[in-house]
């Protein structure tokens, strides 16, 4: 990164050591609104940060830290949103009135998201964050609208079944408010928790909306068309997954936030016996899976590349000619892989990841998950089959 700094005189007419400026704070976040999400981005405006906190300018740490904020929950650094809003967060309790309260609430809620899909975050933290969340809701008079969904969102991760559905019948009751979630991301939400208590009609009825174009927004319908594949499936139509995946796969194909839905047209594509072009989505999309530091979404690709495997035993396919990171099982010197190899690679990697978030959660949703893969192939080519 290039930056121009403020250069002082000493009382003797010589150069002392350069100072910051504010000048020198809004370049570089200039500079950073200009690059796509990612370590670059998140680089740029870290050092903003730091700059702007030199000076003790608490107005324009606030303002580059609500950029770093944003930045970084897009580029998958939960760990950095839940720092820099942390300090935004107290910042705002310090001096009333001085910010943005509205502004800050909204990011608040994506703040929790993100940091309960990092299973380093304990569990108590979490519901101390949605405790503070609800309360300072109710202070400002917004619905629970917004809690009661990141509450459902939450359960459904950590597969505490009875909890997620006390959690929506609270969701149910309340009225949407200017801190809801746009229409189309709860359409997704609601498919999601569907899915998540086997209600296969359901998830495809609350998918419909956004199917039918009535609603969308920027991830929009990008992740429901992966997300309404399985229920599709299991309820036997077939022709119209099938248009769904191709749909859904060219909106996600390039984009590094979508592994989770690449991994959803991944398990797709094994389970209507298509091998070879799930095999094509693994050689492509299992690098950024083992990058990214959104452990949840690499969880998903992993489970998606296990069934992918075994679907190749299956099928009494031995060895197969894939490219693979170097951390996978080595390729012989004709580039084949044995797919047992790479099958119980992708279980390790798995399970070391649902160890995490198991142990952060206190349940066992992320191992049943693994323990229950052979399930999945009750859903073949015809989708029929039990659930």
């Amino acid at each position: 990164m290039t930056m121009t700094m403020t250069m002082t005189m000493n009382r003797h007419g010589g150069h002392r050591a350069m100072t910051p400026s504010r000048d020198d704070v809004n370049k570089l976040a200039r500079q950073a609104e200009s690059l796509p999400y990612g370590a670059t981005k998140v680089s740029l405006l870290e050092e903003a940060v730091r700059l702007a906190d030199s000076l003790q300018d608490i107005e324009l740490a606030f303002q580059v830290r609500s950029k770093l904020t944003s930045a970084a929950q897009f580029s998958a650094r939960g760990d950095v949103v839940l720092v820099a809003f942390s300090w935004c967060l107290a910042q705002h309790d310090r001096f009333p009135g001085r910010f943005n309260a509205y502004e800050l609430m909204w990011t608040y809620k994506w703040t929790i998201e993100s940091v309960f899909r990092l299973p380093q975050i304990p569990r108590d933290r979490i519901e101390a964050l949605f405790a503070d969340f609800e309360s300072r809701c109710r202070a400002m008079g917004y619905s629970l609208h917004a809690l009661h969904l990141l509450r459902r969102k939450f359960f459904v991760l950590a597969g505490e079944r009875e909890a997620a559905r006390v959690a929506h019948a609270e969701f149910r009751k309340c009225r949407r408010d200017e801190m809801s979630d746009c229409a189309a991301c709860v359409a997704l939400e609601e498919c999601r928790y569907q899915n998540s208590q086997h209600q296969w009609s359901r998830a495809v009825q609350a998918a419909g909306p956004v199917l039918a174009g009535r609603l969308t927004c920027e991830e929009e319908p990008h992740c429901i068309l992966g997300e309404i594949l399985m229920p599709e499936l299991r309820l036997g139509r077939v022709e119209e997954a099938m248009a769904h995946h191709r749909q859904g796969y060219r909106l996600v194909s390039t984009g590094r936030q979508f592994v989770d839905v690449q991994a959803d047209h991944v398990r797709f594509l094994v389970l209507i016996g298509e091998l070879d072009q799930a095999g094509s989505l693994v050689e492509r999309h299992l690098p950024d899976a083992l990058e990214t530091i959104k452990l949840l979404d690499r969880f998903e690709f992993l489970l998606a590349c296990w069934l992918w495997s075994e679907g190749l035993l299956r099928a009494g396919t031995r060895s197969v000619r894939v490219r693979l990171p170097e951390a996978a099982p080595s390729a012989d010197d004709r580039g084949f892989r044995d797919v047992q190899a790479c099958r119980d690679w992708f279980l390790q990697q798995a399970r070391e990841i649902a160890d995490q978030f198991d142990g952060r959660n206190g349940t066992a949703a992320f191992r049943r998950r693994i323990d229950e893969l052979p399930e999945v192939f009750v859903v073949g080519r015809d989708g029929r089959g039990r659930a």
